[in-house]
């Protein structure tokens, strides 16, 4: 056991006392027989589970109606209690959909091991959100070959805004409470292995302007050297519209997320 959180391994299927598992809750088979769980299929049969930053991007593609459940950007930071939370909603989820959409990408593996008995699975191919944003595999690869980058999106800069978490905010309440030097010490390192901070514009929103002026600021903030990409929300578009080729982790009822569906 690490940092207060366990793997879980969700069985698809009756174990030897003749329980089944599902959202980390264990209800005996039989009794499920005599009681079944009243749930009424609605549509669209489609769950859709995500980060704050990739459903910011996607929020216009989604159908009417369509059931969202947005996890904030913070989890990231604890990627095995991440996979705890996502397993348990994919679980709470399994059976009502026909499919789960993950609005994630691999993200430190928090997505490696996830398992859904009855719903099929569907992850974009991609390493992290900034990689889904990105138009391409080779142009995530040629930014990550090249000078280290803090990236930001427009759901980067929204969440930051709205819970005043980011870095800049972090050093200014860390310098409060204990003074400049312990800020550069925490913040600062954090920051200091970046060269660049780099934009990824996916749209004319109305905060567009206001989204720049703020990775500006924060580049200069950090004495970071200020840039902008061309950022696509086109593989979300896809994920939406249900065309799940290659650039996607298709995982069917009954299967689990494996490390080696990213590579290949």
């Amino acid at each position: 056991m690490t940092d207060g959180t366990r793997e879980r391994f969700v069985p698809c299927g009756n174990d030897r006392f003749g329980f089944q598992e599902r959202g980390g809750v264990k209800r005996h088979s039989l009794l499920q027989a005599i009681v079944p769980r009243v749930k009424v299929r609605m549509s669209p049969s489609i769950k859709i589970i995500g980060c704050a930053v990739m459903l910011d991007e996607m929020r216009s593609f989604l159908p009417p109606g369509a059931d969202v459940q947005v996890f904030g950007m913070s989890r990231h930071a604890r990627p095995k209690q991440l996979k705890l939370d996502l397993q348990e909603a994919v679980s709470d989820a399994d059976g009502t959909y026909d499919v789960i959409l993950l609005g994630y990408g691999l993200c430190s593996n928090a997505v490696v091991g996830l398992r859904a008995c009855h719903s099929r699975l569907v992850i974009p191919k991609r390493h992290d959100c900034i990689g889904v944003l990105l138009s391409s595999h080779e142009a995530y690869a040629a930014e990550m070959h090249t000078e280290p980058a803090f990236f930001l999106t427009r759901g980067y800069i929204r969440g930051y805004r709205e819970d005043l978490s980011g870095p800049a905010d972090e050093f200014d309440r860390v310098a409060a409470h204990h003074g400049t030097e312990r800020a550069e010490a925490i913040v600062g390192k954090m920051m200091r292995p970046y060269t660049r901070l780099v934009y990824l514009q996916t749209s004319e929103s109305n905060d567009a302007e206001a989204d720049r002026q703020y990775a500006f600021e924060m580049a200069a903030r950090f004495q970071l050297r200020y840039e902008e990409r061309p950022g696509s929300p086109e593989l979300l578009r896809q994920m939406a519209n249900g065309q799940w080729g290659r650039e996607f982790v298709v995982v069917e009822p009954g299967d689990e997320v494996t490390l080696e569906r990213f590579l290949n």
